[in-house]
């Protein structure tokens, strides 16, 4: 069940450590995170103006309450019902205000020592001595200080200054004598309930339930598996079971807990610091064996030179062993399994894995180490007459060759006009990144006829490694065409043409997914790849690279990775590329090209990939 804004309130002053009866029926009002600054806007509703000393108390307990929670600090509103104006709290409040609100200027640290506020006749009137100053401080800090007094309580109301030039100056010492001797008073106040706090802060509580470090993760977040995790994320929630724990105390006085866990799709060490005694506490009532859940920011340590979870929150967790509740007739049988005879790619020896699949009651189980048969001897002694043994390999597997063209048809070479294009991306994913820019020459004979070149809005803010990468900034695609509008122009300004591209088979990809994501038809014209054609025609060559091939023929790239430049810089070598096809190899017509794709051990450069192979009898 939800808490009232009052309960919520009494949560709150029982975190901070702070009591006063003043504080009796206090609300929280809203409460709001934000992001980016890391700065907490909280809004709290009372009856009437607090007195000044709990206000001052009730901020700097919580300053020192969120300041690991809230890295960027605690700003703090506070809204009353009041109605009418106290003379005296105004008067308390003043050089807090100023302070707070107004800064530590001269002029604002002038009227905070020297003057006085007085209530007359509805209006708030500040003495001052000359008209200048009256009129340099109504222009530039009354707003600020009737503001600031809003925010912390008080009705809306008009300061007015008063010249009043027989003030004398032993009135005016006085009057900061009294405030000095106000701040020394809150100043011994704050002073104590800092040691109060830090007093409590040193007896941790007793840990008499499951561990809780940070606060309850919400169930509702989705556990991710730790296989999926590849890269550095801001925020995951994971759930294993710890095999290895280090607490190190570290010569600031904290702690650095290390938890070692896995889910059993893969592993990861999990950092943890100590904020508190309270969390040395459960630093220590965390034991290797458990089931915990965490929440936490996925990063690459410098230290281990690995991917690390740096933890937000760690929960323990009940974990049921796993159970096989298939009916005995529909057992399923494991095809694809790796021992420990797999170079890191597994850590259980196969006997591991039988006895496992023999408890669930699997009819049979098979071994495929990756490119290793060296488990076969342990899975035929382990698996015995209790279950059948499927005895297998996981192979690597690569293409004879890359195709030269896409789409291949009969059309002349020679002659032909060519738009040789390129795009930049958001990302390497064609499915869940986007198009940011499309580029493109049309070409007839090394000749340049007519360019493209537009900006794709994706409708999210760009990454700052995909601004380094691809020099494009948010400013240059707020506002452009949409991507099914590019899409469109650039199929028009295509036509009949043959289409070209450096590493195409990746530019190809973006193009044809994001055409099936507007349901528009794909690319169907012949679409040739001057990747494989430098290495099928060059092979003596150590680098293919666009601008390593733009350096080797002469050919001008000032601005490597922007698609514009990189278009047109191919569309130059594919003219070479093309004539020296023709001289050296009689390649005239677009399907020529594919007669040459396994040649020059073109499979070299084809990336593997793996088959699962199983024997099938004796004789294998």
């Amino acid at each position: 069940m939800a808490l009232s804004a009052t309960q919520q309130f009494e949560k709150l002053l029982q975190q901070i450590q702070y009591q006063d009866p003043a504080l009796t029926n206090g609300a929280v009002e809203q409460v709001v995170v934000h992001q980016q600054s890391r700065v907490w806007e909280i809004t709290l509703t009372f009856p009437q103006v607090l007195p000044f000393a709990v206000y001052q108390g009730l901020l700097q307990a919580m300053a020192m309450s969120f300041q690991q929670l809230a890295q960027a600090g605690v700003v703090l509103h506070i809204k009353t019902p009041m109605k009418t104006l106290d003379n005296h709290l105004i008067g308390e409040y003043w050089a807090g205000v100023i302070r707070q609100f107004a800064g530590d200027t001269g002029m604002a640290r002038e009227l905070a020592q020297t003057c006085e506020p007085q209530l007359v006749d509805g209006q708030v009137q500040v003495s001052l001595e000359n008209e200048q100053v009256a009129s340099f401080v109504e222009r530039k800090l009354f707003g600020i200080i009737e503001q600031g007094y809003q925010e912390v309580g008080f009705p809306a109301f008009k300061l007015r200054a008063f010249v009043d030039q027989a003030v004398s100056q032993a009135h005016r010492e006085a009057i900061q004598a009294k405030k000095e001797a106000a701040e020394q008073a809150l100043m011994a106040q704050a002073m104590e309930q800092i040691q109060q706090q830090k007093a409590a802060a040193d007896q941790p509580e007793p840990v008499t339930g499951p561990v809780m470090i940070g606060k309850e993760i919400n169930p509702k977040f989705e556990i991710q598996r730790m296989r999926t995790i590849v890269e550095e994320e801001r925020s995951v929630v994971v759930e294993g079971f710890i095999f290895a724990k280090e607490v190190r105390e570290l010569r600031s006085g904290r702690q650095l807990m290390v938890l070692e866990v896995t889910d059993y799709t893969s592993s990861f060490a999990v950092k943890k610091f100590s904020r508190d005694k309270n969390d040395e506490a459960q630093f220590e009532a965390i034991k290797e064996g458990m089931w915990v859940k965490i929440r936490g920011s996925v990063q690459e340590d410098t230290y281990m030179n690995d991917l690390t979870i740096n933890a937000f929150d760690i929960n323990e967790v009940s974990h049921a062993s796993r159970q096989d509740t298939a009916p005995a007739d529909q057992k399923r049988v494991e095809l694809h399994l790796h021992s420990s005879m797999s170079t890191m790619d597994a850590t259980n020896p196969v006997g591991d894995y039988v006895k496992q699949a023999i408890k669930w009651g699997h009819p049979a189980i098979a071994i495929t180490d990756h490119a290793g048969v060296q488990a076969f001897p342990e899975a035929f002694s382990k698996s015995g007459d209790k279950i059948k043994m499927l005895y297998g390999v996981e192979a690597n597997v690569v293409d004879d060759g890359v195709p030269l063209v896409y789409n291949e048809n009969h059309e002349p070479l020679k002659g032909h006009e060519y738009v040789i294009f390129d795009v930049e991306t958001t990302g390497l994913s064609a499915i869940y990144d986007r198009l940011i820019q499309v580029s493109a020459v049309r070409m007839q004979n090394g000749e340049v006829l007519d360019r493209f070149d537009e900006f794709i809005d994706p409708g999210f803010p760009l990454s700052a490694q995909t601004t380094e990468l691809t020099s494009i900034t948010n400013e240059m695609v707020a506002g452009s065409k949409t991507e099914a509008e590019v899409l469109q122009l650039f199929r028009d300004f295509c036509g009949d043409a043959i289409v070209a591209g450096h590493n195409v088979s990746f530019d190809l990809g973006f193009m044809n997914t994001a055409y099936e994501r507007h349901n528009m038809p794909t690319i169907s014209a012949p679409v040739i790849d001057t990747l494989p054609l430098a290495r099928f025609l060059y092979p003596e060559l150590r680098g293919y690279r666009l601008n390593t091939l733009s350096k080797k023929f002469k050919i001008p790239l000032e601005h490597h990775h922007l698609a514009s430049y990189d278009s047109e810089a191919t569309g130059h070598l594919l003219e070479i590329f093309l004539k020296d096809a023709e001289s050296r190899y009689q390649v005239t017509y677009v399907d020529d090209l594919n007669q040459h794709m396994e040649e020059h051990d073109a499979y070299k450069h084809a990336r593997p990939f793996h088959v699962t192979i199983l024997a099938q009898t004796q004789a294998g």
